[in-house]
């Protein structure tokens, strides 16, 4: 489970950058207003969710689950193995969602749904972190 572990460590830096952005934006108009701040912000939120998957993937593929349908499916064949719980699939999937538009969608970015995400959702990441981070754990114990 290293490559995972690694992962882990890509997705909370990033999360880190997310949350410090978090932390000094006090209003969407601030957001909205800076180029530079919103590039940030989209790109770092498309690795974040982006490693999210990849993780995912890893454990599908290792403990040889069924295979996903496409990205989405992803988080809904590790929560059919009680490896997220049925709360974060609320979070989850529409995160996937968001990632094929910050990749390639970019002309239809809503500025206020990524602002949303950065101020009231990164905790969701932290869930799903530990999550893996359990189950990965798990898997190295037995």
């Amino acid at each position: 489970m290293k490559s995972i572990a690694k992962k882990i460590g890509i997705r909370c830096e990033r999360l880190s950058r997310l949350e410090h952005i978090a932390s000094s934006v006090d209003s969407f108009a601030a957001y909205s207003r800076s180029q530079d701040l919103k590039d940030i912000v989209e790109r770092n939120l498309q690795i974040a969710i982006e490693a999210c998957v990849d993780m995912g993937e890893m454990i599908i593929s290792r403990k040889g689950l069924r295979e996903p349908k496409d990205t989405k499916d992803v988080f809904v064949v590790l929560a059919e193995w009680g490896i997220v719980d049925a709360k974060s699939l609320d979070f989850l999937i529409p995160m996937a969602g968001a990632r094929n538009i910050l990749v390639h969608g970019y002309d239809t970015i809503d500025d206020a749904v990524v602002y949303g995400i950065l101020k009231k959702h990164l905790s969701d990441f932290r869930v799903y972190l530990e999550q893996v981070q359990r189950f990965a754990d798990a898997e190295e114990e037995s």
